[in-house]
């Protein structure tokens, strides 16, 4: 009995443990994992740094990508508070607007993004070439000027997104003029697919391990989850940060899979009783005569 309490505890903590880090992911809105991704060490580390859709800004920092995008915006708002006429030339009007100030940002920033892209370039390079033979030093440098281009890159992409983000307020607000009652909505240009799969990874993982339902496939899901984690900080890999609480995790996590944890004060006990009654196979009683 004492056993079965304990593996339930551990469900349900487990559980709880993740579905506090997807909800806070979900409320958050701006969830990235752009900084853990570039932060990768080990031997996968190139392989984690290019799953984000657009690692070092090109798409992002391209006026005429990011008008394409607005563009479309703008077509969509219209269609969705189905706007006359008049208020479709209103909406042209705005991404006139909104086009110049996005001009005139790049214009301003233009020496320093063709300056960013060539370090980009130079680090990609030297990454390519370093190994773990390489001084501690020289990897040192690599990772500190990573990490400054990286805070030039936040701050532009935060400023575009700051100019989107206005747009698509003013976009609201002639629907609302013309009687909508919708909001128009924009993805946030800063959140890659692999953002949006691990919130959802993680949230669900713990709302099925909490609720004791489709158990093992929850917690191999989390256990997958876990093993990239640690995998983009590779023990023994120099400047790799320490993954001990993520492997007692990962530990725990196949033992649950394993054992199939949600039999015990679980939805699966539920399930797999229904099961046994609707679908077993019926049994004749002059079988054997």
């Amino acid at each position: 009995m004492l056993t079965i309490v304990i593996i339930v505890a551990l469900r349900l903590v487990i559980g709880w443990h993740f579905f506090m880090e997807g909800s806070k992911k979900i409320k958050s809105g701006d969830f990235s994992s752009a900084g853990f991704l570039r932060n990768a060490k080990g031997p996968f580390a190139d392989y984690f740094r290019n799953l984000s859709d657009d690692p070092h800004g090109h798409k992002r920092l391209d006026r005429d990508s990011v008008l394409a995008w607005w563009h479309y915006y703008g077509q969509q708002a219209s269609k969705q508070f189905g706007l006359d006429a008049a208020g479709e030339k209103k909406v042209k009007n705005l991404y006139k607007i909104y086009s110049q100030r996005l001009t005139s940002y790049m214009s301003d920033i233009a020496e320093d993004k063709a300056e960013y892209f060539l370090e980009v370039d130079r680090l990609t390079k030297a990454r390519s070439r370093a190994d773990s033979d390489d001084l501690q030093y020289e990897l040192d440098r690599l990772d500190e000027k990573d990490k400054e281009l990286f805070g030039k890159l936040q701050k532009w992409t935060k400023d575009v997104k700051k100019l989107q983000d206005e747009y698509v307020e003013d976009l609201n607000r002639l629907g609302r003029a013309a009687g909508a009652t919708s909001t128009f909505s924009a993805p946030d240009p800063n959140q890659s697919t692999i953002d949006v799969v691990v919130t959802y990874v993680v949230f669900g993982s713990g709302v099925l391990l909490i609720l004791g339902l489709f158990t093992r496939i929850a917690a191999l899901a989390a256990a997958g989850f876990l093993l990239q984690v640690m995998a983009a900080q590779f023990p023994g890999s120099y400047g790799a940060e320490p993954v001990y609480y993520q492997s007692v995790e990962f530990t725990s996590l196949l033992l649950l899979a394993a054992i199939g944890a949600g039999r015990f004060a679980g939805l699966d006990f539920i399930l797999g009783a229904m099961f046994r009654r609707c679908c077993a196979p019926s049994t004749s009683p002059n079988k054997g005569e």
